[in-house]
């Protein structure tokens, strides 16, 4: 045989080149048929190409020449399995193990043969025990995080890769599983930093960039996550993932009809990609035509094909449009026999399911349902949240801003001027913006992330705000003003953050002509309402547990006072409740305040076909109504003791 021509072979074959590495195979077995190193190549090569019958073939001369050779058997066991034959698969591999139980390779190899069986318990087993005889081998560290995510322990995968991170710091695969695994676990941020290790490493890494991009999404990151995912794109074109992820985030940017091309592009090269279908029909509801989106999906999920995510997108459809009975039906096979989330769905898809069963019931009108499946998916997955570290960092800020005064009426100011709402998480922020939108002065930018990244962009705020010098403060307010723009004749220019209400005080310095409207509402009401949201922005942790939650309102209403005090002349206070009564009399005294006309327009929110990327995206899309005032009287009965946390802070 010609070893020059077995090293061109072998070089076309890792190189990809497999149609002219099998031509050259062939010959080379011409040459030397009796030779079982080349007719495991070759039986690889041919699995390879998705001739499985012609491999197993291959494997089973090359095992019948070199009887003791074990990596030929166990190539063909792992062929075997990948078949489907996995009887005969595990028949050879536990022969090796009963002559020789310490073959880390013939472990490895029963477990990919128990993954194929869907036998993830004995997968793990088989990988624990291989990983025993091969700790360094980052391989097997891989598999064994990809068997502890199947048997739903996320946390032991996650450290299993942080182990192989530390052998193998420039392996990309690993800080890519890694982010990933983060990214379901929700720790955000050291997700980012594994995600951007990995593009570090290998920039043309196109998972990675498209598991970065979720990450950011996620994080409420919208511009750097619509890069990244972009960049997921250009890398593999016809990746449909990417290309969904990536009109997904133009969606949450309000770019609809960048969203609409995305998801329509997307299903030219790929028609039935269900989760660019799901996207498509959750677009559709965002364009307030929730039927038209659940016409898109219907059949496909009463044919039994669709997978967990998009019978969640048609449900909530379907609730949305009044069908309480379809949504439960839609949701049925990803329930168990006593009605509880299927323990084999992923943790994120369970606590999906729960605040959707919780909110179908909420519409129904049966609160203890409701607040099960709230309690439930709650439970589910918590992120880090330290009590303790918001008490002192208030405090640091209440001792930071205490001689904090609102500037006199000799501040220059600049045009627009900018509005900034504040107030807890669903208490009519949204609602209020939008009122606000409709008046033809006034242009509503939504949710803007900026003013948190300027002041904490020296690390430990408020001490390190508190040591700019004016120069300083100049460049982060031209940074702010410059970023957004507005059309002409605008006068204010809204910025719906609702947890800007910690950086008052260093907004009045940033923009000492700043004015601020705080929406309050009943506590138990607003905190009930945060704990029925599926928020997973760990800005937002405090919402998964009473006591958290009583904690960050004692903290926010500490802050509140303070700079109702400092800052009185600048802060308009709107109570949800009359708002929604009075719509009339609240928008009059504030356009008042605001010095601009009164404009009919206001009080039509409904009609103002904006698009709102927080929760309240479908209730703005509604007249102003009273419906959530009293939520919690209507949930107090089911609630307990746990009623009376609430009711302290009435």
């Amino acid at each position: 045989m010609n070893t020059h021509d077995l090293r061109t072979a072998l070089r076309l074959h890792r190189n990809g080149k497999l149609q002219a590495a099998r031509d050259m195979y062939v010959g080379l077995i011409g040459q030397a048929p009796e030779d079982a190193r080349l007719l495991s190549l070759f039986g690889q090569l041919e699995m390879q190409l998705g001739n499985a019958d012609s491999a197993i073939e291959q494997l089973r001369k090359a095992a019948e020449l070199a009887p003791e050779d074990q990596r030929i058997r166990l190539t063909l066991a792992r062929m075997l399995a990948s078949a489907g034959q996995t009887d005969e698969a595990l028949r050879i591999v536990h022969k090796l193990l009963a002559d020789d139980d310490g073959i880390a390779e013939a472990w490895s190899t029963l477990s990919a043969v128990h993954r194929h069986r869907d036998d993830h318990k004995n997968e793990l087993i088989a990988l624990e025990r291989a990983a025993e005889l091969q700790p360094e081998e980052t391989a097997i560290l891989i598999a064994r995080a990809n068997a502890e995510v199947a048997n739903e322990f996320p946390d032991r995968a996650i450290a299993t890769l942080q182990a192989a991170a530390k052998i193998a710091p420039r392996n990309p695969r690993i800080a890519n599983n890694l982010g990933a695994l983060l990214v379901r676990a929700n720790h955000l941020d050291g997700a980012v930093k594994a995600l951007r290790r990995a593009l570090e490493i290998a920039p043309d890494y196109a998972m990675a960039a498209l598991n970065l991009a979720m990450a950011l999404h996620r994080q409420g990151n919208l511009e750097a996550a619509r890069e990244m995912a972009e960049r997921a794109v250009r890398l593999e074109p016809k990746n449909p993932d990417a290309r969904a992820e990536l009109a997904s985030i133009l969606m949450a940017q309000g770019d609809l009809a960048g969203a609409e091309s995305g998801f329509r592009t997307a299903l030219s090269q790929d028609p039935g990609h269900h989760r660019l279908l799901a996207g498509l029909a959750e677009l559709r509801d965002r364009q307030g035509r929730a039927g038209e989106g659940l016409k898109l999906i219907a059949d496909i999920i009463e044919s039994g094909d669709a997978g967990p995510d998009m019978r969640l997108v048609g449900a909530t459809l379907a609730r949305r449009v009044g069908r309480r009975e379809t949504a439960l039906t839609m949701l049925k096979p990803l329930l168990d026999s006593k009605g509880e989330p299927l323990y084999s769905l992923d943790r994120n898809t369970r606590r999906r399911l729960c605040f959707l069963l919780g909110s179908i019931n909420d519409a129904g009108g049966d609160y203890r349902a409701a607040l099960h499946y709230y309690d439930v998916g709650n439970s589910i997955l918590r992120p880090d949240y330290d009590s303790d570290r918001l008490y002192a960092r208030v405090d640091a800020i209440l001792e930071a801003f205490a001689d904090s005064r609102a500037p006199g009426d000799a501040v220059e100011s600049r045009n627009p001027g900018r509005l900034f709402i504040v107030g807890m998480p669903r208490s009519g922020t949204s609602l209020l913006e939008t009122m606000l939108s409709r008046h033809p002065e006034v242009h509503a930018c939504g949710e803007l992330p900026l003013i948190a990244r300027l002041v904490n962009s020296g690390g430990d705020f408020p001490a390190s705000f508190m040591r700019l010098g004016q120069p300083e403060i100049d460049r982060l307010a031209d940074t702010y003003c410059s970023a957004i723009s507005a059309p002409p004749g605008t006068r204010y220019m809204t910025d719906k953050m609702p947890l800007n209400f910690f950086y008052i005080g260093a907004i009045a310095r940033l923009l000492p002509d700043a004015r601020f409207i705080h929406c309050r509402r009943f506590p138990a009401d607003t905190l009930l309402s945060c704990y029925f949201q599926n928020f997973l922005d760990p800005a937002l942790a405090f919402c998964f547990d009473f006591e958290a939650l009583t904690d960050y309102w004692r903290n926010y209403n500490r802050l509140m006072r303070q700079w109702s005090k400092t800052h009185r002349s600048s802060i308009f206070e709107v109570e949800y409740e009359e708002l929604v009564a009075k719509p009339d009399t609240v928008a009059g005294a504030l356009l008042d305040w605001l010095e601009l006309e009164w404009d009919d327009a206001v009080l039509s929110p409904h009609e103002a076909g904006r698009y709102v990327s927080t929760a309240s995206h479908a209730q703005i899309r509604e007249p102003i109504n009273s419906r959530s005032v009293g939520r919690f009287a209507r949930y107090r009965p089911f609630l307990g003791d746990r009623a009376s946390q609430f009711d302290a802070l009435a």
